[in-house]
């Protein structure tokens, strides 16, 4: 009798096993083919607002940065440009495929659907699926985040490299994978070469890694991988440096952006440090959120996601946090704009992950709770238009 009951509690407890492993990959297929519809929607609505003429001087001039046969040429052109080579030289391998005007902008429409997927990717493996739906939500219908990517700049190439990066750090240290850390340092790098605001995710990801490292038992191999990406990331930079960034250092693009064109984005003498951060916080979230009311709620929620993952003590504050504080000291020592510009659209990753967080927590950790929460963004943001 007891070999009996022994028996039926070892079947039933394979039964229990295999219907919680079942619940468990249905819930995975439907928050996958939620993500799947997302990314769909967001790529339609960066077809439509790529479909237009080129009008921004900028465009006309990445697309005339490209046009060289020759790819010393084509380095020495993007010499004298704010960004690194790495755009341009996508852009002249891209123009032979397709027509001038507008479809030249499906590299960024293309680059910029496959950062939907990555973030949602990182977000997920970081915060959770609720957390990461309700991030990807708004990553991909924010009107600001839809014309970035549907415009010929490096930013939705720079976005899909930062987040892809992200979710290869969190595989590798999920994981314990140096495969996947290998991957990171490389997909850093990338990001870099494509754009300097990738520095300020640098920063916040390697301070995020090294707490990890420090607070969790990793295998040897694993910080060495690491570190050697990191130092790969480094030297990169020291060439870029010395190449481009030192050469436009008192330079008259430089002092133009400064005085003139993108004045309110940096510290300018006489003003008060403090008030040109508030100034300028909310001049980034208007940005972002295309609307006064929009970044009013955004901004509290954010600060909500950010507490409560302090009140875990989840690293992830790090993370979130660090590109924020670099992003406001560039702008106060007047080395890199900030504030509600192109330049600080890699913050919006990290403030709808903020969000993301927010509402998941708001809304019970249910999904359906925290996509309409997310969604009741939209209504005021939207009334930018695209």
């Amino acid at each position: 009798m007891d070999r009996a009951r022994q028996t039926a509690r070892a079947h039933a407890s394979r039964l229990t096993g295999e219907g919680i492993g079942g619940v468990e990959r249905r819930l995975d297929l439907r928050a996958r083919g939620a993500a799947v519809a997302i990314v769909a929607l967001g790529l339609a609505a960066r077809l439509l607002a790529a479909r237009r003429s080129f009008v921004d001087p900028d465009e006309t001039l990445h697309d005339w940065l490209a046009r060289p046969d020759s790819f010393l040429e084509l380095y020495q052109r993007s010499l004298p440009d704010a960004h690194p080579p790495l755009f341009v030289l996508l852009l002249h391998f891209w123009r032979p495929v397709v027509k001038s005007g507008w479809q030249l902008c499906l590299l960024s429409v293309a680059f910029g659907t496959a950062f939907l997927w990555a973030a949602w990717r990182w977000a997920r493996t970081l915060f959770g699926e609720t957390a990461a739906l309700a991030t990807l939500a708004l990553l991909a219908f924010l009107p600001t985040v839809v014309l970035v990517s549907a415009e010929l700049r490096a930013y939705p190439i720079a976005l899909f490299f930062i987040a892809s990066a992200l979710a290869a750090l969190e595989n590798g240290l999920e994981k314990s994978s140096p495969r996947w850390i290998a991957l990171s340092g490389a997909l850093f790098t990338l990001a870099l070469l494509t754009d300097y605001l990738a520095l300020r995710f640098w920063a916040g990801a390697l301070a995020y890694a090294a707490v990890r490292f420090v607070a969790e038992r990793r295998p040897a191999v694993l910080l060495r991988t690491w570190a050697i990406g990191q130092a790969a990331f480094a030297a990169v930079f020291v060439f870029l440096y010395a190449s481009q960034i030192s050469k436009l250092r008192g330079s008259g693009i430089e002092k133009y952006a400064q005085d003139d064109w993108l004045r309110a984005s940096y510290l300018q003498r006489g003003e008060g440090a403090l008030g040109f951060v508030a100034r300028q916080t909310v001049s980034l979230f208007q940005f972002l959120f295309a609307s006064p009311a929009a970044a009013a709620v955004a901004g509290i929620l954010v600060l909500l996601g950010i507490g409560f993952l302090a009140a875990r003590r989840s690293p992830a504050v790090i993370l979130l946090s660090v590109p924020f504080g670099i992003a406001v000291a560039g702008g106060l020592l007047r080395l890199y704009p900030y504030g509600g510009t192109r330049h600080s659209i890699d913050l919006a990753l990290f403030a709808c992950a903020s969000l993301g967080v927010a509402l998941a927590r708001l809304g019970g950790n249910r999904i359906g709770v925290a996509l309409v929460l997310a969604v009741a963004l939209f209504p005021a943001a939207l009334a930018a238009g695209w």
